[in-house]
């Protein structure tokens, strides 16, 4: 009903079923399809990508019984707790849900249910982003006291608000600050430390990293394209870029502030962030690399270094077309030239190494008919033949292999070839 009222493009349906049983209910969709039951506590039904649901009453216990009136008032925010009846074809505002609405404010429904999920904290400061609303200062201090009671939901539970904000808020720079506002910033407390590290976006643009982090995310929004994997990872790369300020952070001669080397201390800080709120291992391997070397191509091109540096990068990305938008992001907000990125981008493209990776020449077999048995080195020198193919300076295979069986020669430890 709410992104109705709003001329928002509806995507997920949801129904109230009242006067039915669990199982009544159950037996009376399985008629029209599939239907699969979802929930711990109270039973949930989809079917065709419609949720079915009971009314619930104290506890989260059914309640089928349940007026729609007092049904309505155990819901979070009055902007949620409308309901439409299909069959009177009225809308059901018992709240002022749809005034909350028109005024884009953030109420909680009822002081006495608003408290039995603390959820409703995170979720208040997702929906100010996700709507861009402002959150009424009486559901402000509610959410604050009831904050310390988030330390006791399953991370699964956070997760899910978590994902909500990063790919479904147009304004996740809004609920960046809502953390604050609502007290749930207490779950994350490297964030709080970005609050008052000095930083500027630009001429015109002072603030802290907590500023620049919230400009961050609304400008990585604006690069989602609709495919979830990949956009996770880019806001989640986003949302921790910054974390490692706080401990590198100083002031140069000319009074301006730096934070030289923070990537490596934001690396740490943001995987311990991963492991507990988002621990796959995958994902961790995809947004690690974006945050420990988003400064890599600014300071390859301020050393003017050679192509051998910058393949080694490519080589340590997954997504290198990824990584170009996220740092060509960071670059713009923080006012800085392109002209890094452009410049790692024209080697690797001219490497083949925007889009995966040339087939390596040199394999095993090859290093074994050099005379050398697996073991240590064994890795080190596919890998030096493979940097050594991508720096374009040999032709074809056999003169690459002329050129190892040269360093062959040699001590391993001079191989900087």
């Amino acid at each position: 009903m709410r992104d109705q009222l709003l001329r928002k493009p509806v995507n997920d349906w949801d129904l109230e079923v009242y006067g039915l049983t669990e199982a009544e209910l159950a037996e009376v969709i399985a008629r029209f399809g599939s239907v699969k039951k979802v929930g711990g506590h109270f039973g949930v039904f989809v079917m065709q990508g419609i949720e079915l649901a009971l009314p619930q009453g104290p506890g989260f216990r059914l309640a089928s019984d349940m007026a729609t009136q007092k049904a309505c008032r155990r819901r979070d925010f009055t902007i949620n707790a409308m309901l439409w009846d299909p069959i009177q074809g009225d809308l059901l505002d018992y709240h002022g849900g749809r005034e909350d609405l028109a005024r884009g404010v953030l109420r909680l429904t009822d002081p006495e249910t608003f408290v039995e999920d603390p959820l409703r904290v995170l979720r208040a400061a997702r929906l100010a982003g996700q709507l861009g609303m402002r959150i009424a200062p009486e559901t402000a201090a509610a959410c604050r006291a009831l904050a310390p009671a988030l330390d006791d939901l399953p991370w699964e539970r956070i997760q899910k608000e978590l994902v909500a904000w990063l790919l479904r808020s147009g304004w996740p720079g809004r609920t960046w600050d809502a953390l604050v506002e609502t007290g749930a910033i207490g779950l994350f407390p490297s964030f709080r430390g970005l609050q008052g590290v000095p930083w500027q976006d630009g001429p015109g643009l002072a603030g802290d990293a907590w500023t620049h982090s919230g400009r961050v995310l609304d400008a990585a929004a604006g690069l989602r394209q609709g495919n979830r994997s990949r956009d996770l990872i880019l806001m989640l790369a986003a949302l921790l870029q910054d974390l490692g300020r706080p401990d590198r952070g100083r002031y140069e001669v000319r009074g301006r502030w730096q934070a030289s080397g923070h990537e490596a201390v934001a690396v740490t800080r943001a995987r311990h962030f991963l492991q507990r709120w988002f621990p796959s291992q995958s994902l961790q391997g995809a947004i690690l690399p974006l945050v420990r070397w988003q400064a890599a191509p600014q300071e390859l091109h301020g050393r003017q270094a050679g192509k051998t540096a910058y393949l080694r990068l490519a080589l340590r990305l997954p997504d290198r077309r990824l990584f170009l938008d996220f740092v060509r992001m960071l670059t713009h907000v923080a006012g800085i030239s392109c002209q890094a990125i452009d410049q790692t981008q024209a080697i690797w493209s001219a490497a083949g190494l925007l889009d995966g990776q040339p087939e390596p020449w040199i394999r095993g077999d090859d290093i074994k008919g050099m005379g050398l048995s697996p073991g240590p080195d064994f890795r080190r020198w596919l890998e030096m033949a493979y940097r050594l193919q991508l720096s374009g300076r040999y032709p074809d295979r056999n003169t690459l292999l002329q050129r190892l069986l040269h360093i062959r020669k040699r001590p391993i430890s001079s191989h900087a070839s």
